[in-house]
Order: C-alpha cells, then sequence, then structure tokens
C-alpha cells in the first residue's frame, strides 16, 4: 500500500486541489471504507492518487482523471505492485470526477468518488470553492449566469452532491454537509441582494 510519504512527492497543486485536500479525503475514506468493508489497501492507494494530474489539467485541459490514472498506473508498476491491484486503483482514479460520464463501479472506486465529493460540501466544501474561484481569478457573483463564479459552481455542482453518492455511509455523512452548504449559500444570496 502505498504511504502518505510517498504520494506527497507527487503534489503541487492549488490550495482547493492540494495535499491537505488528500488528507481529508482519506480521512472520508476510512471512515466509509471501514463502514462498507472495502479493500482498504487499494482504497487508499487510490485516494492518496487521485488528483496527482490536477495541475496538468489547468495547464493542458487534459482531464485530470484520464491522466492521473495513467500516471498513477505507471508509478504502480515502477514499485512493482501486482497487475489487478493497479487496474483496481486505475478504475477508481479515471472514475473519481462528478463531470464525468464514466461511472465507477468497484466498492473502492465508488468509495473514492463518494469521499471526494464529501469534501465538496459543507464548511470546507465552501472554502475551497471560493478558493478555486480566487485561483482562477473568477468573481464572487455575477447576474449573467454564463460567467463562472462561487456562486454558480454551488448551482452546477455542490447542491446535487447528496443526490449522487454511492454508498449508504456516505450519503448519511451528506445530510449535515448538504444543510449547512445549503443554508449558508441562501444566507450569502441574500446578503448580495441586500434582503439580510
Amino acid at each position: 500500500m502505498l504511504t502518505i510519504n510517498q504520494a506527497k512527492l507527487f503534489y503541487k497543486n492549488d490550495t482547493a486541489h492540494d495535499f491537505d485536500h488528500v488528507l481529508r479525503v482519506l480521512a472520508n475514506a476510512k471512515r466509509i471504507g471501514e463502514a462498507e468493508e472495502a479493500n482498504m489497501a487499494i482504497l487508499q492507494t487510490a485516494v492518496l492518487l487521485h488528483d496527482i494530474a490536477r495541475v496538468d489539467q489547468e495547464r493542458t485541459g487534459k482531464d485530470h482523471a484520464l491522466v492521473g490514472a495513467e500516471r498513477a498506473r505507471q508509478i504502480l508498476t515502477d514499485l512493482a505492485y501486482q497487475p489487478e491491484f493497479i487496474q483496481a486503483v486505475y478504475h477508481a482514479i479515471i472514475t473519481h470526477r462528478f463531470r464525468g460520464d464514466n461511472p465507477p463501479t468497484t466498492l473502492e472506486a465508488k468509495i473514492l468518488y463518494d469521499a471526494d465529493k464529501l469534501d465538496s460540501i459543507g464548511a470546507i466544501g465552501i472554502a475551497r470553492v471560493f478558493a478555486y474561484a480566487g485561483h482562477i481569478n473568477r468573481p464572487l457573483w455575477r447576474d449573467d449566469t454564463n460567467e463562472y463564479t462561487a456562486l454558480q459552481e454551488y448551482n452546477r455542482k455542490l447542491v446535487k452532491i447528496k443526490d449522487r453518492l454511492f454508498t449508504v455511509s456516505a450519503r448519511q455523512i451528506a445530510i449535515g454537509r448538504h444543510r449547512f452548504t445549503s443554508t449558508f449559500m441562501e444566507q450569502i444570496t441574500a446578503e448580495i441582494a441586500g434582503v439580510r
């Protein structure tokens, strides 16, 4: 199983997708994985490598899940992992995107997906969406709905997450985080409009 110290060497991402994000996803994955009886070695390795190509996506526009899965395959091959293990990690990474059209089919892949999405809602999720919008120099909000803003990310993605999770354990965790996110977004929208 890949270690945290080994994986840390592969990350140079923005603050919304940095290694602290990976560690939070790992904590979510451990909680869900133990409840769902997942293969924790596959799960931990996939979590630790799932965003290694995120910085490349910003530079090249190529899907970080696809590039990251290929890179993870090479890393694990070089470290002499078994082919079945490598394929399981590859599948989990290539299917972890919310906006992807390649849904996860294995338990470990579903858990990585869920653990990653849980880090997009709740207090951390709110902080991340604003941090990322700032990183790419986007405004807090705009009346023009065609321009990407932090508040539009809520409407396009965050509000949908709790209903798109795969595991029972993740859906239970999502209830409180979703409620918190929705309350915050209602408040900030009202403040922008000057009604609160």
